[in-house]
């Protein structure tokens, strides 16, 4: 998670996993509807949003379940280079991206989305509605 640490410009976005733009990357975040995003300026809270990812990547041990439907994602900027990612607490999944291309993914878990949630909240960004299960 360095580029989440050394980003000089961090955005914490919330998305709309349910409305995808015909699966046209160029549109809203890789394709998923923004409801609203927020410019994280304050150190602390960007240690604790990359450290909640951290650590929920540390705790999955291989789950994932198969929906991928994200409802958070998070764009820096370190040393002019972008790194997007898209996130689905739900499923422990995420996909990442460097100057558009997409990486390989990775597994977290739950357990970061109240922090991240928090953030957004306290911004007053809408969050999408929980999962109907």
């Amino acid at each position: 998670m360095t580029p989440l640490r050394d980003a000089t410009s961090f955005e914490l976005y919330s998305l709309d996993p349910m409305e995808r733009t015909k699966f046209d990357a160029s549109a809203g975040f890789h394709g998923w509807k923004i409801l609203g995003t927020i410019q994280v300026d304050d150190a602390t809270t960007r240690r604790k949003l990359a450290d909640a990812l951290s650590s929920g990547i540390a705790e999955n041990e291989g789950v994932v379940n198969m929906c991928f439907d994200p409802r958070h994602g998070i764009r820096v900027t370190v040393d002019g280079r972008q790194y997007d990612y898209v996130i689905c607490f739900d499923c422990y999944s995420a996909r990442w991206y460097t100057d558009g291309d997409q990486n390989f993914g990775f597994l977290t878990t739950g357990s970061p989305q109240p922090e991240f949630d928090r953030v957004l909240s306290n911004a007053s960004v809408e969050l999408a509605a929980p999962p109907s299960n």
